[in-house]
């Protein structure tokens, strides 16, 4: 084989080399992103190291080489992952870490029992927690419709209750009493 033709070889494998590195960086760092999401979002360690266990051998090769000790080359295949005796994750663990938490609209909210008002009362109240200064839930919006977690809304209707000091909004529960004017 000519040199030349081997150059043209070394050129065409390098970047189907420099291809695969850089895909393997951008899903490296969708690892880490949606890690760190599911961090912030309260996921418990254990299943976070459950989800993440499968990336050990993957995350071993890429560490960098320490003086004194031989370099570390990784074989041309990944070596099998050992299969590791732990319990299955639950599916919805699995849901909430690649999706995030699940989302409602009003609807649903007031259909599963998370709010216990019909979704036009909640707008209403939204309306007057707005003009109260009691923070409202932003929610994302989804095909014209507005989702809020479990979360949101159960920490708008604390605050919501806590401002009104009732469940009732305030209101008083009995009948107004006639005050009986006195006669001279």
């Amino acid at each position: 084989m000519e040199w030349t033709q081997l150059l043209k070889d070394l050129a065409d494998a390098v970047q189907v080399r420099n291809s695969k590195v850089a895909a393997l960086r951008n899903a490296g760092a969708r690892v880490s992103e949606l890690a760190a999401q599911a961090i912030n979002a309260g996921a418990p360690t254990h299943a976070l190291a459950k989800v993440l266990a499968p990336l050990e051998p993957t995350l071993a090769q890429d560490r960098p080489h320490v003086c004194g000790q031989d370099p570390v080359v990784p074989p041309l295949r990944p070596a099998p992952v050992p299969q590791q005796a732990t319990e299955p994750i639950p599916a919805d663990v699995m849901e909430q870490f690649f999706h995030g938490p699940r989302r409602y609209s009003l609807a649903e909210a007031f259909e599963e029992g998370i709010l216990e008002w019909k979704p036009a009362t909640i707008r209403t109240y939204f309306k007057r927690s707005r003009e109260r200064g009691i923070p409202v839930p932003e929610g994302m919006t989804e095909g014209g419709t507005a989702r809020y977690t479990k979360d949101e809304l159960t920490t708008w209707v604390r605050a919501w209750e806590e401002q009104a000091g009732l469940p009732n909004g305030g209101r008083p529960t009995e009948p107004k009493t006639r005050q009986t004017a006195d006669r001279v």
